[in-house]
């Protein structure tokens, strides 16, 4: 008999995603997106359920910093009205908004991310308003257990400082206080890698 695969990375504590959400999960994870202002904090996507249909395609802002798949709006002479074109462009979406263009881009629903990768732990820390790019991308690539190499982008570091303070201090630390600590926190990721 052969075994059923398990997908998701491995780490030496077993499956990388574990858990069963909260009772009130649903709950928790629209509070974090409305505390993220219904945007993804990685690259600035605006989305809020319900508004934007099926959510294939969504209105981008000034704020957005992601590239394609996106489409943008024409105007054509004909009685439809403007219709919309896709495009491949080295400017993000959000610098094509400021130069007068509708844009919409595609497959950005905004979801909720589990930083450590357990579906019941609902801290704040661990809870990352992302599209639905950014999560695929930040899901496949960062597990906070092990060390990174490179410098942390700035919309992750609060989240990850609060994980190793948890994680390594056993202390749990709300968000201003993450900050004000923030440089010795993150250094703590250097010295576990030591280990």
């Amino acid at each position: 008999m052969k075994k059923a695969l398990t997908v998701g990375r491995r780490t030496g504590e077993g499956r990388r995603f574990s858990g069963e959400y909260a009772a009130d999960g649903k709950a928790v994870r629209l509070a974090a997106r409305a505390a993220a202002g219904h945007r993804c904090i990685r690259c600035g996507h605006p989305f809020e359920s319900g508004k934007h249909g099926r959510g294939e395609w969504s209105p981008c802002d000034e704020q957005c910093s992601h590239k394609g798949p996106i489409r943008m709006e024409i105007a054509t002479a004909t009685k439809e009205g403007a219709r919309w074109i896709g495009m491949v462009s080295n400017s993000t979406a959000g610098e094509i908004v400021a130069a007068c263009a509708n844009v919409e881009a595609q497959w950005r629903i905004l979801t909720v991310h589990h930083l450590d990768g357990d579906k019941s732990n609902d801290a704040w820390w661990n809870l990352l308003s992302l599209c639905q790019r950014c999560h695929l991308e930040i899901q496949g690539k960062v597990d906070p257990r092990i060390p990174w190499l490179f410098e942390h982008s700035e919309w992750i570091k609060p989240y990850l400082g609060a994980f190793f303070a948890f994680h390594y201090l056993g202390e749990v630390l709300n968000r201003e206080e993450v900050m004000a600590r923030l440089p010795e926190l993150l250094a703590l990721e250097k010295l576990t890698a030591k280990d």
